[in-house]
Parts: structure tokens; C-alpha cells; sequence
């Protein structure tokens, strides 16, 4: 692979892990549709293959376990990682990403791709509408109380799990809201349980999708060719991101992640 290649992909690790560490999303949401951008007929010019998503899926699901870890142990240090909630949602979410995975094989390179825009898309608008709330709650979530019986943690663990393995996303993406939402979980606690979550559920995924890749014309070496370029700087930027989530004002954080991924969806759609 040409340097500049190496380069570009080695830049999009970093920035998808400033990302994953400030959002606790594990940065897949970025790193596929930049794949896609990067080596789409208008930049590097790589040939169509239209089942190129699903190694675009592996190598980022492997990724996503190098942005959870670093970024998972630093906001263990902050104190903020809820453990209590770990034995419900990593069992829930890991069957649920399985689950998730062995849909996505059922599908084409080129409907998961759409399906992915068009859930980014959605979310984006979404999460807009949150952002513009009037009286929104605190990021410490002062004089919040918490509701995380084990069916409502189960069920944000399996719906997190199931889109999160189909579509190849880490799966925070959701479960930082549905832990808002469902659990009254404050945000950086929220954040901080996403990662160590992810810490399990990536890598149980990841190692499922690149031993399927077969089934779609695809080599696992090829996965790790990216993997190895992304995943270093991918190590650095998530923990820089997750430093920074403490210290930023989380609105703007959520805004900018927001507006990334937006941008990186509508951009997908045409690559």
C-alpha cells in the first residue's frame, strides 16, 4: 500500500478515536464511511467492489476495541465507569451483537452501506433535536436518580447489540442515549459505561465479522492491513479524547460529534 495511502488511513484512526474517547461511540461510526470517501473513484480511485463494506466493517470493529480500551481505563480513573451495570449489559449487549453480525452476513456490501447512511442520517437529526432543548440536563447530572432495574438494562444492551453488529458500529452511538433515557444515567457516567462496555462487545463482534469475511469474497488480511495502519494512532486519540471529555463543555462535544457524523453519512451515500 502506497505511504500517502498508509497516511490518510493512519489520520482516520486518529480522528476516530478523539471521537470514540470524547463520545464513548468506539469510532466505527467514522471510520466506515471515511473508508468509503478515501477510496472512492474520486480520491484514491480503488476499483468497485461492492461487498468492500463488510471488510470496511471488520477492520473498524477490530478498531473500535483499541478506541474502547485506552479510553474505558481512563474514565475508570475519573471514577466514572458505573460497574454495577457491566453484568447486565455486556452479556445482554455481547448476544445481541452477535446476533447483529450474523444479520449483517446476510446482507450485500452495498445495502449495509445505504442502511448505515440512512441510520446516521437519522440519528444526526435526532440527536439535533436533543442538542436544542431548552433547559437541558447537566453533564454531572446533579441531584439525578438513577432507574437501572435489569430489564431496562438488558433491553439497552440488546437493542444497543443488534443494530451496533449489523450495521458494524460500536454500539455507544446508542447506548450513551438509551442509558440516559431508559436508566436516567448522567452523561459522563453514560460515556464512561459505553466504553467499558464496548471493551467486551467489540471484540466479540470484530472477531466474529473477520471470520465470516469469507462468505463475502474477502480476505482477513486485507482487514488487518487497515487494522494495523488505523489502529495505533486510533490508541492515541481515544486517550486524548477521553482526557478531553472532562475538561470540554459536553454540548459543544456533542455538537461537533453530531455534525461529523452527519457529514460523514451524507457523504457515504454518494461515495
Amino acid at each position: 500500500m502506497p505511504f500517502d495511502q498508509i497516511a490518510v488511513i493512519a489520520l482516520i484512526g486518529l480522528l476516530a478515536g478523539v471521537l470514540g474517547g470524547l463520545a464513548g461511540i468506539g469510532g466505527s461510526v467514522f471510520i466506515i464511511p471515511a473508508l468509503h470517501i478515501v477510496f472512492s473513484s474520486t480520491l484514491f480511485g480503488e476499483p468497485k467492489d461492492p461487498q468492500i463494506h463488510h471488510l470496511y466493517m471488520a477492520a473498524a470493529m477490530t478498531v473500535n476495541v483499541t478506541v474502547s480500551v485506552p479510553a474505558a481505563i481512563q474514565h475508570y480513573r475519573e471514577g466514572a465507569v458505573r460497574t454495577l451495570l457491566l453484568r447486565i449489559l455486556i452479556p445482554a449487549t455481547a448476544a445481541a451483537t452477535i446476533g447483529g453480525v450474523m444479520l449483517s452476513n446476510l446482507l450485500s456490501g452495498e445495502a449495509l452501506r445505504l442502511l448505515l447512511a440512512l441510520f446516521l442520517i437519522l440519528y444526526s437529526i435526532w440527536n439535533f433535536s436533543i442538542i436544542a432543548r431548552p433547559r437541558r440536563r447537566s453533564f454531572t447530572g446533579t441531584g439525578r436518580v438513577e432507574r437501572t432495574p435489569a430489564h431496562r438494562l438488558a433491553a439497552c444492551g440488546a437493542i444497543t447489540g443488534a443494530i451496533g453488529g449489523l450495521l458494524g458500529l460500536g454500539g455507544g452511538l446508542l447506548l450513551v442515549p438509551l442509558l440516559q433515557l431508559a436508566c436516567n444515567v448522567r452523561l459522563k457516567n453514560a460515556i464512561a459505561t459505553s466504553s467499558a462496555v464496548l471493551c467486551f462487545t467489540a471484540a466479540i463482534g470484530a472477531a466474529l465479522k473477520l471470520a465470516t469475511l469469507s462468505q463475502h469474497g474477502e480476505r482477513i488480511d486485507h482487514a488487518f492491513v487497515y487494522i494495523v495502519c488505523m489502529a495505533p494512532t486510533a490508541i492515541l486519540g481515544a486517550l486524548w479524547g477521553a482526557k478531553l471529555v472532562h475538561r470540554l463543555p459536553i454540548i459543544a462535544v456533542r455538537l461537533v460529534m453530531t455534525f461529523i457524523i452527519f457529514l460523514a453519512a451524507t457523504k457515504l451515500i454518494g461515495s
